[in-house]
């Protein structure tokens, strides 16, 4: 059981530089006359594929994969890992246990995936303390290439289906002595689309960051 405060929130939430974007809307990446719109939709999407890969919601700031401080507290804690809440480039500034500083060896810490072992004396041991309190640096300062990727092609999808309903099944059209329009739309979830409303290639290609369910 632990409690996630945002310590320093991410300066910038969106996952794919404006350049980026920018080639998305095929636009050359010097071409600034519609930031406003790309930046926009850079926020939209980068957090969507943030509630899709299930990032941790801390107090004090969105969840994000970017770059953030945060102090995370274990209560009553008798494990052999802590499983930190956020992943990604970890990186610990300090550890205490009931107050008292832990000094944390290098064989401790997996970065990619947020784990955090207690080693003493060159052997592993449990973490037994009321209140465990972990300050640490997790998300990527600069995002890699695979989610920019991902951020660019739904921005190029959302794009140019801008004009069309993505509910619309099919649309037939009469033309008789009265013209006669009937729409059938999508009950449901968009067929290629999952629980979390993005397809699932996209998905697929997010597993990397998706935390599992604990």
């Amino acid at each position: 059981m632990s409690h996630l405060v945002v310590t320093t929130p991410a300066g910038d939430p969106s996952l794919a530089p404006i350049g980026a974007l920018r080639v998305a809307a095929g636009l050359p990446s010097g071409d600034a006359s519609r930031d406003a719109e790309l930046d926009e939709l850079g926020k939209r999407i980068s957090a969507e594929i943030v509630d899709a890969c299930r990032i941790a919601v801390g107090e004090g700031g969105e969840p994000t994969l970017r770059k953030e401080t945060l102090t995370e507290t274990f209560s009553g804690c008798c494990d052999e890992v802590l499983i930190l809440s956020r992943r990604h480039n970890v990186k610990i500034t300090s550890v205490t246990e009931n107050g008292a500083a832990v000094a944390i060896d290098a064989r401790g810490l997996k970065s990619e995936a947020g784990l955090l072992e207690r080693w003493v004396n060159g052997a592993r041991s449990r973490w037994t303390a009321n209140e465990i309190v972990v300050v640490y640096d997790a998300g990527f300062e600069t995002c890699p290439a695979s989610l920019v990727g991902v951020v660019t092609d739904l921005a190029r999808i959302r794009l140019s289906q801008a004009a069309v309903d993505p509910l619309v099944k099919s649309t037939r059209v009469e033309v008789a002595d009265i013209d006669t329009v009937q729409t059938d739309r999508w009950v449901g979830s968009v067929p290629g689309s999952g629980e979390t409303g993005l397809p699932a290639e996209i998905m697929a290609r997010l597993s990397r960051f998706i935390n599992p369910v604990v």
